[in-house]
C-alpha cells in the first residue's frame, strides 16, 4: 500500500552550491580581497552586492520546494524488456508558482516541470526491466535550481513502497487452445451451426489467435479484408490456459501471456491453470491483469 502524504518542509530542504555556485563564490572572494588590498570603495560594493544576490538565491530556491506534497502513485506494469514507470505525484497547494522542480531517481533518470498555483501533476519515471517479476521501487529525490543556477535545493530521500511489476515478454504467436462450451445451453448452440459455431450472427474482423476455419474467404477474394464468421454461443465458450510440461518453463510462461493476451483480444472467456494457482474463466481487463500478474510473480 502507498505510503501517506509527504509535506516538504524548511527542515528536510537541503542545499548545496552546484559547480557554477562554486565559480560565483571564488570569484566574490577575490573581489573581497582586491576591496580589502586596495580600500576601494566601489570594489566593496560589488562585493556585498554579489554575496546578497546569493543569498536571496538561496532563500527563493527554498521557497521553491518549501510546502510541495507528494503522494506515491500506482507504479505502471509492463512487459519484461520495456521500462516500467514509477509514478509520483506533485501538488502544489499554494498561490505561487513553482519553477523547475525536478524529480529523479537514485542512479536513474529525472523529469522536470513547472507546477502552476493549486496545480497537481503525475510524473511518471521510467525504469529499465530485464527480466519479468517484481521490480523494487527506487529511492527519489524533489530538487530544483531555480532562480540562478547558483544553489541547488534538493529534499530528504522519498522512499517508495510499492514495486512494480514485469510481465512475461510474449511470444509473437502462440495458437489459442480448443475451447469447450461453459454450460449446456451453449453446448446446444455450438453443435447447431456450420462447423459447431453456433448459428450464424454476422462477419467481423479478423483477429490473432480466432479460429481460421472462420475466415470468409469470399470476402477476402472481393477485397474486403480479412473477415470471420462470428457464431451465437462462442462468447461463452471458455478457453483454459495450461503449461506444457514438455517446454521451458519461462518459454510457457511467455506462450501464455500471449495467449492470455489473444484470449482478451479475441473476446473469450479464459481461464488460467499454473501449478497450485488456478484463476476460473472470467473476461475484461482486471482479469486480464489478474492473468499476466500471476504469470509474472509464478516461481517467487
Amino acid at each position: 500500500m502507498s505510503q501517506p502524504a509527504q509535506t516538504l518542509g524548511r527542515r528536510s530542504i537541503y542545499l548545496i552550491p552546484t559547480r557554477e555556485g562554486l565559480w560565483f563564490g571564488a570569484i566574490v572572494f577575490v573581489l573581497l580581497l582586491a576591496a580589502v588590498n586596495y580600500g576601494n570603495g566601489l570594489a566593496y560594493a560589488i562585493t556585498f552586492l554579489l554575496a546578497a544576490f546569493a543569498t536571496l538565491s538561496s532563500a527563493i530556491g527554498q521557497r521553491n520546494l518549501l510546502g510541495l506534497v507528494i503522494h506515491e502513485g500506482l507504479p505502471r506494469p509492463a512487459f519484461a524488456g520495456s521500462p516500467v514507470g514509477f509514478r509520483v505525484i506533485l501538488a502544489n497547494p499554494t498561490d505561487t508558482r513553482r519553477f523547475g522542480v525536478t524529480l529523479s531517481a537514485q542512479k536513474g533518470p529525472s523529469v522536470t516541470v513547472d507546477l502552476a498555483p493549486r496545480e497537481q501533476r503525475t510524473i511518471e519515471i521510467p525504469w529499465a526491466t530485464l527480466r519479468r517479476g517484481t521490480v523494487p521501487a527506487p529511492t527519489m529525490r524533489v530538487s530544483s535550481r531555480y532562480p540562478f543556477g547558483l544553489l541547488r535545493a534538493f529534499s530528504r530521500r522519498i522512499v517508495l513502497e510499492d514495486p512494480a511489476i514485469a510481465y512475461p515478454n510474449p511470444v509473437p504467436y502462440a495458437t489459442l487452445p480448443t475451447g469447450r462450451a461453459s454450460n449446456a445451453s451453449d453446448n446446444e448452440a455450438a453443435g447447431a451451426g456450420p462447423e459447431g459455431g453456433g448459428d450464424f450472427a454476422g462477419l467481423a474482423d479478423f483477429r490473432l489467435g480466432e479460429n481460421p476455419r472462420h475466415i470468409h474467404w469470399k470476402a477476402v477474394a472481393a477485397g474486403k479484408g480479412f473477415l470471420v464468421k462470428r457464431f451465437a454461443g462462442l462468447a461463452d465458450r471458455e478457453i483454459w490456459l495450461t503449461v506444457d510440461p514438455a517446454r521451458g518453463a519461462e518459454e510457457e510462461l511467455r506462450r501464455l501471456c500471449r495467449q492470455a493476451l489473444d484470449a482478451e483480444k479475441g473476446g473469450y472467456r479464459y481461464g488460467l491453470a499454473l501449478g497450485e494457482n488456478r484463476i476460473p474463466a472470467a473476461t475484461g481487463n482486471a482479469h486480464l491483469e489478474r492473468c499476466l500478474k500471476t504469470l509474472a510473480l509464478h516461481g517467487e
